[in-house]
């Protein structure tokens, strides 16, 4: 009897130790099952990820390739077009897409660079009359960049390390940026801001570091510089352009009266003494320079440039910055092609410009551009993005070479502006709420703290800046040469702010 109950007591033993063998077994399988479809679906999403990223970069070339060939009408006063979406690819059952995002001022696609102050040039004045940042900020801001930096600004975003500056300062306010999970979705309506209202939303609305052109005519030939000694060829080319008399003026202007043209304000002088009409302006303005370089920067172009912007300038009340904005909706691209017809149109009075020459364009030559991209089903081409990635890319078209001068990947700008939020903001410390982890956080106030921006600042990119450096030939050497390729590239070593690759040497 004592042997069968042990008997059945060691069979009871081993029957549960098989169950328990068998549920560990069974544990670990389904935990290496679990384990391995991770991997599966992690790879699965990195790999769509890498493919949006692909296709996001085809579509920078797409819209590259569309701004190049658009040279000519930025010359014309022409605005340029760009679609709100671009199919890269087709298959049965998917089509790979890019769309535009709104990114500028009332909603629209394409932020215009010129049309924003040029934060390297700028004043404290100027800065206050946009009425984003008060006088002793604006002071700040000037102060930090002469004699902190000791260069010029590289991002917009540098400007987070001055003393008193803030995101929401700069950016706007950073709730306006936030959308909800549910709201996300990175349909054909995404915007990743909800106030694209006409009035700038901060001070990044209306300043930038990518403010320069080339100094060029319409015909897209060199302008003739003035700024120099009377020369046999400096009258050859003004006889070329506008015959003998004009060439034989010039000369004695410049010889017998020794009228020296060291600013773009003495060419408006000139036209002044000879009663000329601002109806005949246009054709002067466009051919002559006072600029020893072929690049420009910190020009505003009025056909652009928000009334902020505009009011800021010597020349423009807020009456006549007023009647601009009003005004060139309704102008041809003809008229809109010289800096003259806000004279011509009776805005401003001749005098002004005075004041005004040297400082304003009609050209915009860089463009920001936000875009997304990734694949949506083919039976319902407008529907939301699988897998989307987002960039914004600052398009440069001041030399013949289009190239991008600004790259960032923003996907997560949602997710960052809400760490960013908090991170800027004393009084709330909902630290727990977004990670645990109180260090993360206190890097970001690190971060801005010390200029650096987390989520907007530049990054590094490998452009071969030696090769961009190297001098063309000029093309005025040759009188019957015509640049229809846009813009010379030839680099004068006398400008201090001459361009080199993606920045300036700073002088």
């Amino acid at each position: 009897m004592i042997h069968s109950q042990q008997s059945k007591s060691c069979r009871g033993f081993t029957l549960i130790a098989v169950l328990v063998t068998m549920g560990s077994a069974l544990l670990m399988g389904t935990s290496l099952l679990f384990l391995a479809q991770a991997e599966v679906a992690g790879s699965a999403g990195t790999g769509a990820a890498a493919h949006s990223r692909a296709l996001a970069w085809s579509g920078m070339e797409v819209l590259m390739s569309q701004l190049n060939d658009q040279r000519q009408a930025i010359l014309d006063g022409e605005t340029i077009q760009l679609d709100d979406e671009y199919i890269i690819y087709e298959t049965d059952t998917r089509l790979g897409v890019v769309r535009l995002l709104p990114i500028a001022l009332g909603g629209g696609r394409i932020s215009f660079e010129a049309g924003k102050l040029d934060l390297n040039s700028v004043t404290a004045e100027m800065l206050a009359a946009t009425e984003l940042v008060e006088i002793e900020l604006a002071e700040e801001i000037i102060h930090y960049r002469d004699n902190h930096l000791r260069r010029p600004f590289q991002s917009i975003a540098e400007i987070l390390g001055v003393k008193g500056m803030t995101p929401e300062i700069l950016y706007g306010q950073l709730d306006e940026m936030i959308q909800s999970e549910e709201t996300f979705d990175a349909s054909q309506d995404l915007t990743l801001d909800s106030s694209f209202d006409e009035a700038p939303r901060g001070l990044a609305d209306v300043v930038t570091v990518y403010n320069f052109g080339p100094s060029i005519q319409q015909s897209g030939r060199l302008r003739i510089n003035l700024n120099q000694q009377w020369s046999e060829e400096l009258g050859r080319r003004v006889e070329e352009r506008f015959g003998r008399d004009v060439s034989d003026t010039l000369r004695r202007i410049m010889v017998d009266e020794s009228k020296s043209f060291s600013r773009d304000k003495d060419l408006f002088e000139v036209m002044r003494f000879f009663n000329m009409e601002p109806e005949a302006w246009p054709e002067i303005v466009d051919t002559f320079t006072t600029l020893e370089d072929e690049f420009y920067f910190s020009r505003v172009d009025i056909n652009t440039a928000p009334y902020e912007v505009l009011v800021t300038l010597d020349g423009f009340n807020e009456e006549q910055a007023s009647a601009i904005v009003q005004m060139r909706d309704s102008l041809s691209p003809s008229d809109l092609a010289t800096i003259a017809w806000p004279a011509i149109e009776g805005i401003v009075e001749p005098l002004a410009y005075d004041e005004l020459a040297g400082h304003i364009t009609t050209r915009c030559w860089t463009y920001r551009i936000r875009l997304a991209a990734g694949e949506v089903d083919a039976e319902q081409s407008d529907g939301p993005l699988k897998n989307p990635v987002i960039y914004e890319i600052v398009v440069d078209l001041a030399a013949p070479q289009t190239r991008l001068a600004y790259i960032r990947e923003i996907t997560l700008l949602d997710t960052v502006t809400t760490l960013a939020k908090y991170a800027s903001n004393q009084d709330e410390e909902p630290i727990e709420q977004l990670s645990g982890n109180e260090t993360v956080l206190d890097d970001w106030e690190g971060d801005f703290a010390s200029g650096a921006d987390p989520f907007f600042d530049d990054p590094i990119l490998p452009f071969d800046d030696e090769a961009l450096d190297e001098p063309m030939d000029d093309p005025l050497d040759d009188p019957d040469a015509r640049n229809t390729e846009g813009p010379s590239s030839n680099t004068s070593s006398t400008n201090s702010r001459r361009r080199i690759g993606r920045w300036t040497n700073g002088g």
